[in-house]
């Protein structure tokens, strides 16, 4: 049971923003969608930042060559209408002709083979490697076999290489306009790709705007335009959709969910999405370099009382860092870290804690209810004896940056199953070539040998690295898991549109209809 300050805490904070008010809703009747959001990208390639937000519209402007159906999970057609195995490391995929880039250029295969090249993916200084590789993996070759031919190379036989090819970070932007621009920064300000929506204006932080391309080689957009508005606060966000200035809002929080759907003309949509909402902890902290400390964290946190508490139980706790889409390779016996403060205690005292302040560095709900979340956790922490400095910033560099290392403890991430296979997952955020290790933050040589083995394809020796993978997870922890993590959008009731299980807000044909 969570001590009386615990529940106190969070009775305040699922009183949250009750108190707003609902008004009749003018609901706007054009096709010029405007979604209130609490920010936008800072880049719009998907090699140039690997965030949520970034996600959020990446499909809608630049495409991948195959597609994954949300519905039955299939491999379809995207740029390339087939495709067919070459040998045990290579595909061989046949474009479609007639696909207009945004800049009325054609698209073809030597876009292909220049946007995966040197320039922009494989070479090693190319801005966008060290990003893409924890996505890409062995892809180590990308060929144009002719203009509507393309051959995909990897280092050793990949059981996942069509699925890469159909996720995120392998979208294929177009490759005259890339290298026409001054630099990686402006390029991301302005990436053409061949997607069904383009880009009308980007003021980083403000605002991004989207028009329909009207020379998409699939069926046209349904909407004219698409501006995405930055709306910090949610009160704010929350009034606009029921004024009309919004159709849609971002980050809900559960509990203004009656609120929106009592509210005439307007209702939530969403859930929980195939993401694990997490901590990171930085081990170069003196007081993290101690497993017991960071296991400590982990066995103080009540998961389900904040899942049911500042959820509304509209998400659940994962069984570790996975999740039942990974199928046969789901382990079901590994289950969930257990809330033992006493446990948490003990760890404690036999790690010589004496009360030293660790930071806990934290947005203004970049993720649903962060801000309460960090509260609650802050005094369940308190509880067992952790002394916690919460530090509100304004932004990911404040988090992130080489100039926040001093001091930095715990920071909130996610970690999304972008293909359903670990090595999505865990082992592309806590793995060699992923967020944690590159910078220092963690490293266990063991977990790293037990990826090498999850790269193969021998399905049982990767069941069982990966099993060992989840308590290496617990026992060495780079950081700990909350819950699947949750969006919730407000929307206009009479604007058919539902949200897809990942970030990406689908706007295509067949996605939305007025």
């Amino acid at each position: 049971m969570a001590s009386k300050i615990c529940r106190r805490w969070l009775l305040i904070a699922a009183a949250g923003l009750a108190t707003i008010g609902m008004g009749s809703g003018a609901m706007a009747a054009g096709k010029d969608l405007v979604i209130g959001v609490t920010t936008v990208s800072v880049g719009l390639d998907p090699m140039s930042t690997n965030s949520n937000v970034n996600e959020r519209i990446s499909n809608n402007l630049i495409e991948t060559l195959l597609r994954i159906d949300p519905k039955t999970s299939e491999i379809k057609p995207g740029l390339a209408e087939s495709w067919e195995k070459d040998g045990d490391s290579a595909l061989v995929l046949h474009l479609r002709k007639g696909i207009k880039c945004h800049n009325g250029e054609d698209f073809n295969a030597e876009d292909v083979e220049y946007m995966f090249g040197p320039a922009r993916y494989m070479g090693k200084d190319a801005p966008g490697n060290a990003l893409a590789k924890q996505f890409l993996g062995p892809i180590s070759a990308v060929k144009a076999l002719d203009s509507y031919t393309v051959r995909v190379e990897t280092s050793q036989p990949d059981p996942l290489l069509a699925i890469r090819l159909a996720s995120w970070m392998s979208q294929v932007p177009c490759a005259d306009a890339f290298k026409a621009a001054k630099s990686w920064e402006e390029w991301s300000h302005h990436v053409i790709g061949t997607g069904p929506y383009q880009l009308v204006e980007f003021k980083p932080g403000e605002m991004q705007k989207y028009k329909r391309f009207d020379g998409y080689w699939g069926d046209k957009a349904p909407a004219d335009t698409l501006t995405f508005k930055v709306v910090p606060e949610l009160a704010a966000r929350v009034a606009g959709l029921f004024t009309g200035e919004y159709d849609i809002i971002t980050e809900v929080t559960p509990d203004q969910i009656e609120a929106v759907n009592a509210n005439k003309g307007t209702e939530v949509v969403g859930g929980a999405i195939l993401n694990i909402r997490v901590l990171l902890f930085d081990t170069r902290n003196p007081v993290l370099k101690d497993p017991r400390v960071r296991q400590a964290l982990a066995y103080a946190i009540d998961r389900q009382l904040i899942v049911d508490s500042l959820y509304g139980g509209r998400t659940k706790v994962p069984q570790g860092m996975q999740m039942d889409v990974f199928g046969d390779m789901f382990i079901p016996e590994h289950k969930a870290l257990p809330y033992d403060p006493d446990k948490a205690r003990a760890l404690l005292k036999e790690a010589g804690y004496k009360g030293e302040e660790i930071s806990y560095r934290y947005l203004q709900d970049y993720y649903t209810a962060e801000v309460s979340t960090a509260q609650v956790l802050a005094s369940m922490w308190k509880e067992v004896g952790f002394n916690i400095k919460l530090e509100l910033k304004e932004n990911w560099g404040q988090i992130e940056d080489k100039e926040s290392d001093a001091g930095r403890g715990i920071i909130n991430s996610s970690n999304g199953a972008y293909f359903p296979d670990p090595i999505g997952q865990v082992y592309r955020l806590f793995g060699p070539n992923g967020d944690v290790q590159p910078p220092g933050w963690w490293k266990n040589d063991e977990f790293n040998k037990m990826g090498e083995i999850l790269m193969t394809t021998d399905q049982a020796a990767r069941r069982a690295a990966f099993a060992k993978m989840l308590d290496i997870f617990e026992q060495d922890p780079p950081g700990t898991y909350l819950h699947q993590l949750t969006m919730f959008y407000g929307k206009r009731k009479d604007l058919k549109w539902a949200p897809t299980y990942r970030a990406f807000m689908d706007f295509r044909a067949g996605a939305l209809a007025f």
